[in-house]
Parts: C-alpha cells; structure tokens; sequence
C-alpha cells in the first residue's frame, strides 16, 4: 500500500450561485489538494426547502465523488472534514467505495477489506436528516441517456406512455448529443471537470482504475433536480447487471455494481432519508433482462445511425474515434449478439457495418461472454446464461447459422440446449423484484404489451 500521504480526506464544498457551479475540495494528510468543478449551467436555488435538499445531495455527492481521489492511494482512514456524517451515511458511502472498487482492488491485487473507513473531524449528530422543508418538484422525469440501446428504450417507454420528461447527461460526447438531437426531445447537460493533479499522479505511477461511475453521475442528477426542476430520476439498467463479473475469495465481483438493484436500492433509501422524499431515484428496466430490452430497441429505428454502446466511444481525455463502434470489445460483441436476436439482418449490417458473428478474430471475446473460457469481461455486459441462448438461437436461423463464431460456439454449447427454452422464456419474462413506483410500473407494463 502507498500510505505515505496518509489519511484521505474530504474537505467540503463551495458554492457558486450565480455561475450555477460547486466546487468539491479534497486532500491527502500529506498535503496533496484536489478540486474538482461541476457546472449545472443555471444559477443554485437560493434558499428554502429546494435550497436545503440541493445542499444535502451536493454534500453527498462531494463525499461520494472523493473514491476518484482516494483511490490513488488508498489509505485505511477517510476523514470527513466537512459536513458532518451520522453513522447510516458513513456506512452508506463505505459500501460504495467498497464494492464499487471492487473490480479495481482485484486489478491492482489489492486487499480493501479494512480500508475506506469513514471518520469525521466533527462529532456528528446521531441521524443527519434532509429536515422538514420538502417543496415540491415538477412532475418531470429526467432519464439519463449515455447513447446506448438501454436509455432509448426507456425515453420511448415513457414517451408512448405520455410522461413528461427531459434527457439528461453529464459531459456528454456525441453520440449522446446525436441520441438527444434524433429523439426530440428536450436536454440537459452538467459539465464535471476532475482536477487535473489526479491525471498527473495517475501518469506517475498512483493506482488507478475503475469507480462506481453510475452512482456518482446519479447523485450529480439528483442535486440538479433542485436547480433544472425534476421530480424523478429514471436510469436504465437492467436486472442482467445483478450478475457479478467473478469470484474471488468468495466474494462477488461486480464491475457494475453501482449498476445493481443493491445499489439502486440504497440510493434511493439515502434520497428519501437525507436529501428529499419527493424526488424519486429508480431505473425503469430493472425487470427486464439485456435480452429483452434488445427485443424492445427494435420498436423504432430512429437512433439506428446515432447510438452505440461502445465505450471507445465515450473516453475520458482522448478525442472520441470518429467510428461508433469499435467492433472489437466486450460492448461492442454482447451489444451485438443481443440486437441480432430480434433485428433484421440487413438493419444490423446497416447498424454496424459488418457481421461481427462472422469474424474469426472475435471467438475469444465470444467465448468469454457465454462462460467458455476466463471470467465475464469487465465490461456492462449481460448475464452469461442469455448469451449462451442467444447463440443457440441465432445458430437456428437460417440468415446467421453459417456464420464462423456460432459455427464455432453453438456445438460447445450443446449441454445448454436442454433448457434453452426455459431459458429464453426466463430472460423474456419481467421480474417482480423491483422498486418501480406505481404509475411507471404501469407505463412499463403498457409499453410492453400483452405477455
């Protein structure tokens, strides 16, 4: 472990009320000091219930955002300077540091297990609550749209069903702005700038690697409801992303955790508890499998030439590549495997420009994919269990059956056929396990159709 810096600490934030920007402070024991903006782009809400919400979801935010930083270091003791954390918070924010860097400790053979404990430099009260002021937000529903297939089908859910809604994105690249622009509908944007001393430390050799993104684009949204004027939070991830990555030590690893029912779970119970009970925080795919949201994509073809699941597509610092798939990742072949179970043909070749499914060079990451070989790529991709099926089925139909990797696959893959049809009935039928509010329950359901 690199201790030398010692304790990680949380500094506080600031406000910038006209400008519509916070800063978020931190820092090392050691001296080191980070600040990191983010631009909502309208002025702050000045004061009242909207005021005291705002403020409570940015003082998570910035307590929750500081894993981009603790991680160069990762020291045992994460000092809370400022504001102050009862006990549920502190536990909170610990199982998202934990769990959302789990993939990052296997990376870099790291042990966490006694790291990320949350202490304050203040005693804090026994329970930190959002307090009674709780205005009412506007019936609209902002849906955070990253590009992919799964955001585009839960706008087109909620469009079919009549909900008012806004897309919302945080530093959005073009495929998002291309999404934005096919869908019609109106967008919002935040701008979040990491400082650029963690790239430097990153370059010099601090560890480095993956955190739980979702949640902390989550708790971006859930402030700029109380600045743009939204009274749901809608994301798009699937029950599929349940399914850890690996195991190790017994313990499941998820490189989507924040991605998890678990976590989505725990969100929403902090908003309610210390941030604002009427604004609600839920995905509205949770039900549905990777397999059965690809079903549903299909329903329009208006993002065809605009969307891309592909992650190359969505880099940090580096320029975007000009391409919208890479067609040679994790993404890029689970996105595909799935689109191809219900899409013509000719409109996935139009889609991606070529047959992935017919290309010698992408066996390996196929065979990961369906469980063959290695571990489920560290990558948002689906269960193992509906990329098996989608190969058996796919191997059945005449348009894809000659095609060099089902050739390949679907043989090794005979001791699943036995229960392929349960199979593909389990990833079509909706899950009861949710926490969908009543009337998108409903919209969900109606967007679905008759089962």
């Amino acid at each position: 472990m690199k201790d030398e810096h010692g304790d990680f600490k949380i500094l506080g934030w600031t406000p910038h009320e006209a400008e519509g920007r916070v800063e978020l402070h931190y820092g090392y024991e050691s001296g080191l000091r980070f600040c990191e903006r983010v631009d909502f782009h309208a002025p702050l809400p000045r004061a009242g219930g909207l005021r005291q919400s705002f403020d409570a979801a940015v003082s998570a935010l910035c307590a929750l955002a500081g894993v981009s930083y603790y991680k160069a270091f990762v020291p045992e003791r994460i000092v809370v300077e400022a504001p102050p954390l009862d006990a549920s918070q502190r536990a909170f924010l610990r199982d998202l540091y934990l769990n959302g860097l789990g993939e990052f400790a296997v990376r870099n053979n790291l042990d966490l297990s006694d790291r990320a404990r949350f202490v304050c430099s203040e005693p804090a009260a026994e329970s930190v609550s959002a307090g009674p002021l709780h205005e009412p937000l506007p019936r609209r529903a902002a849906v955070l749209i990253g590009g992919g297939k799964d955001s585009l089908v839960s706008l087109e859910a909620l469009r079919a069903g009549g909900e008012p809604m806004v897309l919302f994105a945080v530093n959005p690249k073009k495929p998002i702005l291309d999404c934005a622009a096919a869908s019609g509908l109106p967008f919002l944007k935040v701008t979040r700038t990491l400082d650029p001393a963690l790239f430097a430390l990153n370059e010099a050799g601090a560890y480095n690697g993956h955190v739980p993104i979702t949640a902390i684009v989550s708790f971006i949204a859930i402030a700029a409801a109380f600045v743009h004027g939204f009274d749901a939070v809608v994301l798009s991830n699937e029950r599929s992303a349940n399914e850890a990555t690996l195991e190790k030590d017994g313990v499941a690893v998820n490189h989507q955790f924040s991605k998890t029912s678990a976590a989505e779970a725990e969100i929403a119970h902090y908003v309610r508890e210390h941030v604002s009970p009427t604004l609600e925080y839920f995905s509205l795919l949770r039900p549905l499998s990777e397999l059965h949201i690809a079903q549903l994509f299909g329903k329009a073809d208006r993002y065809d030439a605009a969307f891309t699941s592909c992650n190359r597509a969505f880099r940090l610092r580096a320029e975007a590549p000009s391409e919208r798939w890479c067609s040679d990742c994790p993404k890029c072949r689970f996105t595909f495997l799935m689109l191809a179970t219900t899409l013509p043909y000719e409109r996935m070749i139009a889609i991606f420009g070529k047959n992935l499914l017919n290309e010698e060079r992408q066996l390996s990451g196929y065979e990961e994919l369906t469980g063959l070989s290695g571990h489920k790529p560290w990558e948002c991709v689906g269960e193992i269990g509906e990329s098996c099926a989608a190969v058996l089925k796919l191997a059945a139909r005449a348009e894809w059956k000659d095609s060099v990797i089902l050739r390949s696959l679907a043989p090794r893959l005979e001791p699943f056929s036995a229960r392929l049809e349960d199979e593909w009935r389990r990833q079509l039928t909706p899950a009861r396990d949710h926490s969908l509010p009543l009337r998108y329950e409903r919209l969900l359901n109606a967007y679905l159709g008759p089962s």
